[in-house]
């Protein structure tokens, strides 16, 4: 699938996302038709994309376990990180520094529903959506939710890394 037509699917979730949004009694279900009905591609194999969900959950982990440091592991050396309402984060101190922080205001859980995976060569293009909750200081719970895009680079051991990242 062509990049134009992978930027059109995703750019189609997006639309559908922000619709169901609208209507929060849809909302579960939608969420429960993503994870039942999606499918993951890879033009490279299953091998590839087992690597890549493999990724995703290690990433989920370490975050959750509060270790930036390790999480800077899973990004290329010149990652770019466009997180919501911030400035465009292209170090990995200003990535760490961000994950720092949302770990420092209490998010406490954070899940993720892959959606699309297409491979092509050694550049992945992933999109998902995540759903995270935030317990503040005086104890509300908040709950917030989106859609997020990676490019992902295979690593000469084989392994893949982000480079590039984005959610809403």
């Amino acid at each position: 699938m062509s990049v134009n037509r992978c930027y059109r699917r995703v750019k189609f979730l997006h639309r559908v996302v922000d619709e169901v949004k609208r209507m929060n009694l849809l909302k579960s279900l939608f969420l429960l038709m993503i994870m039942v009905t999606s499918t993951t591609t890879a033009t490279a194999g299953n091998g590839e994309s087992s690597a890549i969900d493999d990724l995703n959950a290690r990433w989920v982990n370490v975050f959750l376990q509060g270790d930036t440091e390790a999480l800077l592991g899973m990004y290329t050396d010149s990652a770019i990180m466009l997180p919501p309402s911030s400035e465009i984060l292209s170090d990995h101190q200003a990535i760490k520094g961000y994950w720092d922080n949302l770990k420092r205001v209490g998010v406490t859980d954070y899940v993720v529903y892959p959606v699309d995976l297409r491979i092509v060569g050694n550049i992945a293009y992933q999109s998902a959506l995540w759903k995270a909750t935030r317990i503040t200081p005086d104890g509300n719970v908040i709950q917030f939710d989106g859609n997020i895009s990676n490019v992902l680079e295979k690593q000469s051991d084989g392994s893949w890394k982000i480079n590039l990242q984005s959610w809403n």
